[in-house]
């Protein structure tokens, strides 16, 4: 089983995957997989705290996934040796062998079930609007959006599958999509304009095979709705992929 969810913010937003909050998390196996879309707040400045939510990850029953926010320490991850998982490259952050980051602009084949596999898009990143209230390199990071290699690698990806995916995960949105996750009391400052990667999404999703396509699931907007028919961002729901 594949279940997917919002931000987690390090321990902040932990609550929702606990077992009051939701007991069929408890039913759950190794070979089943939990995926973070982003602002995963496991991997910061690898301090105890941080080892501290890690252990929690690496006790659950299941196997986590995530992509990468804005607010996570992507130099720490890029620093991670790489290892083949899932039909592409992963980091496996050390010593929790069961908390996997998957790597901007990788398809991956998630399994299922013991016989049957779905096919994933991961592109991670986005961009802080605010910048004068961190510090480079403790909470802040300049890696936050993706480099030319990984746009590059992304549509290589897709193009090599002639742009059919099962699923989309990312923590950003689609440019012309972000207008009804938008909240100006806590994201005006978004309301100036797209970027390079909103933009960048956008082409994707205008390539995609739609019928092919499952759902397109982000983070970032700390909100539950579809902004489009297949398009749906997470906070606090927690969503099984099917095949």
């Amino acid at each position: 089983m594949i279940y997917v969810t919002g931000d987690t913010h390090g321990s902040n937003h932990l609550g929702k995957l606990e077992g009051e909050q939701w007991p069929a998390g408890r039913g759950l196996k190794r070979d089943d997989l939990v995926l973070v879309c982003g602002d995963f707040g496991g991997v910061l400045r690898l301090e105890k705290r941080d080892r501290d939510i890690l252990d929690w990850w690496e006790a659950q029953p299941w196997t986590t996934l995530f992509i990468d926010g804005n607010h996570d320490n992507i130099d720490a991850l890029d620093a991670m040796p790489t290892e083949q998982r899932y039909g592409a490259p992963v980091h496996v952050v050390p010593e929790h062998p069961h908390v996997i980051h998957l790597m901007r602009g990788y398809v991956y084949e998630l399994p299922v079930s013991p016989d049957t596999t779905t096919s994933v898009l991961a592109m991670g990143g986005a961009a802080s609007r605010d910048l004068n209230s961190r510090t480079e390199g403790y909470d802040w990071w300049a890696r936050e959006l993706p480099s030319d290699e990984e746009y590059d690698r992304c549509s290589a990806s897709l193009g090599a599958r002639d742009w059919r995916v099962d699923y989309v995960v990312t923590h950003e949105l689609p440019a012309d999509l972000r207008m009804p996750a938008l909240d100006w009391r806590s994201y005006s400052s978004l309301l100036s304009g797209a970027d390079t990667l909103t933009n960048y999404l956008q082409w994707v999703y205008d390539r995609l095979d739609k019928e092919a396509l499952h759902c397109w699931y982000a983070g970032h907007y700390h909100k539950d709705l579809y902004v489009d028919e297949k398009v749906r961002v997470l906070f606090d729901d927690i969503v099984e992929l099917s095949a």
